[in-house]
């Protein structure tokens, strides 16, 4: 199984650079490859861009790790391509990194050296306990693109953001009311949405002149008014109705010891996009077998809540079928993989846009440094003065750095015009942030494509992926057009 990890470098950067690039280890250094540095020099070269860093810290630089498994079929051409994308993707491809192929055990892995400093905006990585996950993310979403086997997905070490939220005892009622109603209120295109949305959440709700909630395991019912102006009836009937789905840093904090929290909160809050909204309104969940579910076993208004989602389920599914004229088997599955098709041309587009600006950074930096430090080195080998050297040995060594990568390029950086390269560099970024975005869209409508599979095939107990099936499945899709 593909697996990954990461430590930190606080000392002996060079040491730890010449372990990975041993080329007993690494083909006769055939597997080896650099970004944005020289393999001869990228421990100095990374110490003078961290020496700009804004950041804090003794953290030289990191490890990371990616291995491979021995049953999976794979060269180590294809080990190290992959790992490059990896690296790419951890830092963002503004970071000077080393890496390395090794094939001395019984699998393939690679081994990469990422400076803790990215050289364009000199800002530190940042590492934490949920950076562990966000690199296993990469490293499998990439093995799986390439049809290797990944470890099974991974679950008790994280927590979701309601767990988080909720795990703190001293949180009162009110805060966690509050969180809820929020949260409900955002999801929700109506008010009988958002009702159902509180009751899925386990609340009991009392209507009246005011409107009060109760959680599971609390005595007494709290009246939402309380918690705010934001929170009453008629104010959180606005906010669905006009799409307002985040309050304003003027509410009043629900206690005296949660202000501070809820500064830090409205400070960071941010209004969602109409896009946003649409998507949430519209969105597909899978139907909840109420036969199995033991909330609804013990709960007779948590069965119902159940059973009015079940349907506002079933409705959406059919409306999506009828909006996009999906009225037999055969046309749910040729919409499905046209889907497909687009999400991977668009995938691939991406790549080819993010390996340009990989490229296109590397040589920005490295015509910088040659240009900045051309007349510091010539000036030292007209005189030869020792002394003139010593005291301009970084910039010196940043020249010859970037003469290597020239000439392994084969570039001649008189050539290049840095004005030209920036512009392009923008081009790039903004068509990267267009593709994203097309890409991202088109993820989230496959998503709701499979959910909506799983939903019919639940709902008529058929698999409407069999074509043996397909004229029974039809019914369920005429009755769309009736």
């Amino acid at each position: 199984m593909a697996t990954s990890k990461i430590k930190t470098i606080k000392a002996t950067l060079r040491k730890a650079i010449d372990y990975i690039i041993n080329p007993a280890k690494t083909d006769n250094g055939r597997l080896i490859f650099s970004h944005g540095c020289s393999v001869e020099t990228a421990d100095i070269e990374m110490q003078l861009t961290a020496k700009r860093g804004t950041g804090r810290g003794d953290r030289i630089a990191y490890h990371l790790m990616q291995s491979f498994s021995p049953e999976d079929e794979i060269t180590p051409e294809k080990a190290l391509e992959l790992g490059i994308e990896f690296a790419r993707k951890v830092t963002g491809g503004n970071h000077e990194f080393v890496i390395t192929t090794h094939i001395d055990k019984d699998h393939i892995h690679n081994h990469i050296i990422f400076n803790s400093v990215d050289y364009v905006n000199h800002r530190k990585y940042h590492s934490d306990k949920k950076d562990k996950y966000r690199i296993r993310d990469i490293n499998d979403e990439i093995c799986l693109e390439n049809n290797l086997s990944v470890l099974p997905k991974y679950d008790a070490k994280r927590k979701t953001k309601y767990e988080n939220t909720h795990k703190n005892e001293e949180l009162g009622w009110r805060k966690k009311l509050k969180t809820a109603l929020d949260s409900a209120i955002r999801t929700s295109a109506t008010f009988d949405d958002f009702l159902l949305a509180m009751e899925l959440e386990g609340y009991e709700i009392k209507t009246g002149k005011h409107i009060s909630f109760r959680a599971p395991g609390q005595k007494r019912f709290i009246r939402s008014k309380s918690i705010g102006e934001d929170y009453i009836e008629e104010a959180i009937r606005k906010r669905i109705e006009n799409g307002e789905k985040d309050i304003t840093p003027e509410t009043e904090p629900i206690t005296e010891h949660a202000a501070e929290a809820d500064a830090i909160s409205h400070q960071k809050t941010k209004t969602i996009s109409k896009e946003k909204r649409t998507f949430f309104q519209k969105r597909i969940n899978l139907l909840v077998d109420i036969s199995k579910n033991i909330k609804a076993q013990q709960s007779k208004g948590y069965e119902q809540a159940l059973v009015r989602s079940n349907i506002n389920t079933l409705v959406k599914t059919m409306n999506f079928l009828i909006e996009h004229k999906l009225t037999t088997s055969d046309d749910f599955q040729v919409y499905d993989e046209g889907k497909r098709a687009e999400y991977s041309l668009c995938r691939k587009d991406i790549k080819m846009i993010e390996n340009e600006l990989l490229d296109l950074s590397e040589k920005i930096k490295f015509t910088q440094n040659y240009k900045k430090n051309a007349s510091v080195f010539y000036e030292s080998k007209r005189t030869g003065d020792a002394e003139f050297i010593q005291s301009h040995e970084e910039q010196i060594i940043l020249f010859k750095a970037s003469e290597i990568y020239f000439k392994r390029k084969q570039l001649n950086p008189k050539e290049l015009n840095l004005s030209e390269m920036f512009e392009r560099y923008k081009e790039l970024k903004a068509e990267k942030s267009v593709l994203q975005k097309r890409g991202s869209s088109i993820k989230r409508e496959l998503n709701e494509l499979e959910t909506i599979e799983k939903n019919i095939a639940d709902a008529l107990n058929l698999d409407i992926g069999k074509k043996e099936e397909h004229q029974q499945n039809d019914a369920f899709y005429k009755e769309n057009e009736r």
